[in-house]
């Protein structure tokens, strides 16, 4: 097959979604699959790996970005013919989309928790073109099939669109097992000398791109309500840093959280850390989570966050009702650390367990399959 798939950016150096597109496109590839990354931007390193069509953005601001992305991706795949072609950011013209980015419509309702000001989003220009955007895709005349990657979504698109069931097809992220696996943790002193934490301090980890989205402000309220007074955080990311040391100064745990920007080996964070945290608020599938579980480190996450049914409670991770459960995350975090260290190991090899089922490898395959299934019906119709 000849798969177009169209994403804004395919990158190995941003968040998830970026890194996603690179590893399906190579997994496609190496199942013999020709494919083609049809986009704003991609990797210089990645030119000579897979064919790519630039897609003109204006960027006079949020709502422009949007629009001249969708419209003029538009154009530049209808100059192309291809078998499939597939969304990992939303555009028209597509045979089938995998939910990547929060479906937009229940991010507003989730994230903006006073019903005024949850009413003025829903006018705001930005946010009616995303909902625009998502009613064209996952409408009647919309894509052939949708792939989401956790029970929750598909739940949340029979509820907002009515999306019938034989169009939803889940396929769990994989995470690549050559990159995140328990040997990492043999660079576990290192990596704390190299930021000054103590060989036997609790150290938690929260990575994102994303810190107000993705509760970076819980957990440093919850470290402020621990009784574990010795627990150390490193923020792994790039956000509004500087909002946020001032928070952590305001509690009074400044000294004890160490934010080190963006970095490209974050399997040594995660194989370092005795916890990784992250209480999301809502998206389809964190997969930091998976990351770190395959590094054999127990995650904290929300049960509002898709992804939350590999999450099995005490034995690989925990769960907290939602972002705002500041006392349940600090209860979790101080048990977790106060448990003795065989019970640690235990769940440190469930959680390889867990992820080592959940191959990239498995992934680009399930996704193959899936396309192969819409080619016979677009060609039987």
């Amino acid at each position: 097959m000849h798969i177009a798939i169209v994403r804004r950016q395919c990158s190995l150096k941003k968040g998830g979604a970026e890194r996603y597109c690179v590893n399906l496109f190579r997994g496609l590839q190496k199942l013999g699959h020709r494919v083609t990354i049809v986009g704003e931007a991609i990797d210089d390193e990645l030119k000579d790996e897979v064919d790519f069509l630039p897609v003109p953005v204006l960027k006079l601001n949020s709502w422009t970005k949007n629009k001249s992305f969708f419209v003029n991706t538009g154009h530049v795949l209808r100059k192309h013919d291809f078998d499939i072609v597939h969304g990992l950011s939303r555009v028209d013209g597509l045979d089938t989309f995998r939910l990547t980015e929060r479906l937009q419509i229940h991010w507003v309702n989730m994230y903006y928790r006073n019903p005024v000001t949850r009413w003025l989003q829903h006018m705001n220009p930005r946010h009616r073109l995303v909902f625009d955007l998502e009613r064209k895709i996952f409408g009647p005349a919309g894509v052939r099939k949708v792939i989401v990657q956790s029970q929750l979504d598909a739940r949340l698109l029979r509820e907002y669109f009515g999306v019938d069931e034989s169009r939803i097809c889940q396929i769990i992220n994989g995470v690549d097992t050559n990159i995140f696996h328990p040997g990492v943790r043999a660079d576990r002193d290192v990596l704390r000398e190299e930021w000054k934490i103590g060989r036997d301090d609790p150290l938690l980890v929260f990575a994102s791109m994303d810190f107000r989205g993705k509760g970076l402000d819980s957990v440093l309220d919850a470290m402020a309500r621990m009784k574990n007074r010795e627990t150390r955080l490193i923020v792994v990311g790039q956000g509004s840093v500087g909002s946020f040391e001032r928070r952590a100064k305001s509690l009074g745990i400044e000294r004890r959280v160490t934010f080190a920007g963006r970095q490209s080996a974050i399997q040594r964070f995660y194989g370092a850390a005795d916890l990784f945290v992250l209480p999301t608020i809502y998206e389809p599938f964190p997969n930091v989570n998976l990351e770190a579980m395959a590094c054999g480190t127990p995650v904290i996450t929300t049960a509002t966050a898709g992804g939350a049914e590999i999450i099995r409670e005490e034995a690989n991770g925990y769960l907290i009702p939602d972002a705002w459960a500041i006392d349940d995350l600090a209860e979790r975090m101080d048990h977790h650390l106060s448990l003795p260290d065989a019970r640690k190991q235990v769940m440190f090899e469930a959680c390889w367990e867990t992820a080592s089922r959940l191959r990239i490898v498995d992934n680009a395959q399930k996704v193959a399959e899936m396309f192969e299934s819409v080619v016979r019906s677009k060609a039987a119709a």
